[in-house]
Order: C-alpha cells, then structure tokens, then sequence
C-alpha cells in the first residue's frame, strides 16, 4: 500500500512538472508572439515613414524641375539614403511617380469631401470643390505633374483616373448639383452626372494644357470661373432662350 502510495506520489507530481512546463511554454510562447508583432508594427511603422520621405522627396524635385523627370539618384541625396536602400522601397521612377499619383489623388478626394462636408450651401460646396480641384491640379502640382506622365506613359490613351479617383470626384460632385436643384441655382432638368462629368474634366484638362497660373489668372480666379461657366453656362441670354425653347419644341 505505501509503494502504491508513492508511485502514485511520483506521478501526480511528474503531471504537476508536466503541466507546468506546458504552462510556462505556453506563456513564453505569447510573450514571443507579442515580441514579434511590436517587432513587425515599428518595421511597417518606420518602412512607411521612410516610403513618405522618400515621396515627399520627389515630389520636391518634380516641383523644382517642372516635371518627372527627376534622377533617383537625386532622390537618394536628399534623403541620405544608399541607391540600394531606395530601390528597396521604389523599383524605378515609374514606380515613385505612381505612387506620388495615388497618394495625391486620395488627398484631392478626401479634401473635397471634407470641404463639402462643411458647406452650408450647394452655392458654398460648389465653389468650394471647384477651388480644392484648382489648388491640387495648378500647373506644377505633384497631382498635375503625376498626371501627365500617367497619362503619357499609360500607353492606353485613357485617364487613369476613370474607374477610381475621377469617378469619386465626379459622384461628389454630382450629389452637390442635385443638391443645387433643391436650392434653385441649377435647373430640374439638368443631367447632373453628365455635368458632374463635364466640369471635373474642364479641371482636368484645364491642369495639362499648361501654364494654367499665367493663363488663366490664380487659383481662385480659375475655380470662380469655371463655376460661372458650369452654371451659368456662355451663352447670351437670348441664345440661352432659343435652346432652351427648341428643347421643349
């Protein structure tokens, strides 16, 4: 009975040696596991700090040239980078443009919404839209240089915003003229995607057809002019008559 006893002494207290030796391994095993992500958050952390500088860079050197076409090596200068540790991050120029592009665009989407967010009128939301888009499109923009190599270098003859930024702005810009209609600037029967369309792409193709500053006065000269034009169209009055009674013949 008593060597009964004591083996079974024994094996309890092997189990007990067992389950703590599970325990401690499962508890050293969190603590890795946690070691790992903090390890792996600070790596994404710090990677998209320097992928930022890196853009912010470029886009500095695309301002000071006028254009794209800047060298990498001029990137790697100004952030006191190895051309190894550069190309780690961008492929190519290409690559850094594009990615300037993308950032840039989400900017220009995001200001609007914000700006139309906080517009008391349609009249405000409007024009305050259309001077977001002539402050981010202005002719030397990272926005408006971006684009124009995109659109060079898409080899597709097609906007490279046409199924994302473009169509975002371009739906903003929509609900504010429907939103017009309820507070009488706009008329009923305007098509206001068609609009929308129509007035985003004037921004647009406003931005490439250089020297937009000099043309076409500043930034705010520019949007209140094309919102006068959007809304009140060019016509005379009389002309304006005339199509609009042909319409209803």
């Amino acid at each position: 009975m008593g060597i009964i006893n004591e083996q079974a002494a024994v094996e309890v207290a092997g189990a007990a040696r067992a389950m703590r030796g599970v325990a401690h391994g499962v508890v050293e095993g969190r603590v890795e596991r946690t070691r790992q992500r903090l390890r792996s958050s600070s790596k994404t952390r710090k990677s998209a700090a320097t992928r930022e500088r890196i853009m912010t860079a470029a886009s500095e050197l695309m301002a000071e040239h006028g254009s794209t076409d800047f060298q990498m090596s001029e990137v790697s200068d100004r952030c006191r980078m190895s051309k190894g540790a550069l190309y780690y991050y961008f492929a190519d120029r290409d690559e850094l443009v594009h990615a300037i592009f993308e950032v840039a665009s989400d900017e220009l989407v995001s200001s609007i919404e914000r700006v139309v967010s906080e517009a008391p009128t349609a009249r405000d939301a409007l024009s305050g839209l259309c001077a977001e888009l002539a402050q981010r499109l202005r002719t030397g923009s990272p926005l408006a240089l971006a684009l124009t190599r995109e659109l060079t270098e898409s080899g597709e003859g097609t906007l490279p915003l046409s199924n994302s930024h473009f169509l975002r702005t371009v739906r903003i810009l929509a609900a504010q003229i429907e939103r017009a209609k309820t507070e009488g600037i706009v008329r009923q029967d305007v098509n206001s995607e068609l609009a929308a369309t129509f007035a985003a792409g004037g921004f647009l193709v406003t931005s490439l057809v250089s020297a937009g500053g000099e043309r076409f006065g500043d930034k705010d000269v520019l949007a209140s002019s094309l919102l006068d034009l959007s809304i009140e169209g060019m016509g005379t009055p009389g002309e304006a008559a005339a199509i609009a009674g042909a319409r209803l013949a």
